[in-house]
Formats: structure tokens, sequence, C-alpha cells
């Protein structure tokens, strides 16, 4: 994660100026819009580390008359455990499922944690400038609500809902929050430095 947030914070539009995805409309932050990072999560996983792939589990294999083929319907695992989880997991399917739900319970709790402290960093920004803050002082403030932004939107744009690698999701979601609340009380200062 951070080294995709590194490439887009030193590649530079035509103009010269730093990439961003749009800017935000009532803040000004420009921001980065995350694309796809399943694969980036998944590999700091246990499954990834196991030599597991994408495949084992999302196209699980199944038989064919006498032959072993690989499942192309490419799908969630949780709707044929017994092929996708089980060939490795040793547990009733039961177990899995809660697994899976214990997992991703966190991370939403998390995700909605890494919200509500953005929310409140963006309603600092707003406050602010209606104090008469410049954006020049709300720096600080935007460049912190882009990091926070950041990877609230890198977890909830992956898919499994933190299951891939449910402590680097975790990870990021504390930095997300920590970031917002960082942001949040750069907002707060810019207000009174007017």
């Amino acid at each position: 994660m951070e080294n995709l947030e590194q490439h887009w914070d030193e590649t530079k539009l035509p103009d010269g100026n730093r990439f961003f995805d749009y800017k935000h409309k009532e803040s000004g932050a420009e921001i980065l819009k995350t694309q796809h990072p399943e694969f980036e999560l998944w590999s700091q996983g246990v499954h990834a580390r196991n030599g597991v792939s994408c495949a084992d589990c999302h196209m699980a294999y199944m038989r064919d008359g006498a032959s072993k083929v690989s499942d192309h319907w490419v799908r969630n695992p949780l709707l044929n455990i017994n092929r996708s989880c089980q060939t490795c997991h040793r547990r009733s399917e039961a177990e899995m499922l809660d697994l899976v739900d214990n997992i991703q319970e966190t991370n939403f709790n998390l995700l909605q944690r890494g919200g509500t402290a953005l929310m409140a960093l963006l309603n600092a920004v707003k406050a602010a400038k209606d104090d008469g803050a410049t954006q020049e002082q709300l720096e600080p403030a935007l460049e912190l609500q882009r990091k926070a932004q950041w990877r609230l939107d890198y977890i909830a744009a992956e898919n499994s809902m933190g299951f891939h690698a449910p402590q680097e999701a975790a990870r990021i979601l504390a930095e997300a929050v920590d970031y917002a609340r960082q942001g949040e009380i750069a907002a707060l200062k810019a207000a009174t430095a007017k």
C-alpha cells in the first residue's frame, strides 16, 4: 500500500504538479483513488505466504468425469467451502463461515471508524474555512486527508472485506484513523491561526 502511495505521490502531471485523481469537492484536497488492490492485499496475507493462489480458492478443482479440472466460474469461495477451503482446512463448514464472518465484521467495524474519523476531519476543515482559514493554512490537514482517504479507499475497494490479509487490513485502517485524527487536529490549529 505504501509503495503504491509513494508511486502516485512521486508521479507528476504534465504541468509538473503531483498526480491526483480528483480534488475533494469540499476540502480541495488532492485525492488518490485506489483501483482493484486485491492482489496487493492478498500478497500480504497467510494464503500468499503458503503458496495458495487466487485460482485455488476462487476457481477450486472439480471433477469432470475422470478428470480433475479447475472450475471456470470465478466466484466467492464461500459458495463451495468443501472444494475451496476444506481441501486445506480441517474445520467444519460452520466454523469456516464463522471465521470469515468474524474477520469481515472486524474489518467492517474498523472501516466505519475510519469513515467517522475522516468525516470529523472534513467537518473541521469546513469549520476552519468558514472561520477564514486559507488553503495554505489548511495544507497540512489536506495532506493528512489524502493519506487517510487513500488508506480507507484501499481497503474499501478491495473485495474481500479484509479476508485476504486481516492483519494488514487492520493495520492500514488503523493508520487511516490516525491520519484522519491528525488532520482534524491540524484543521483545528489552522482555524485558530488565522
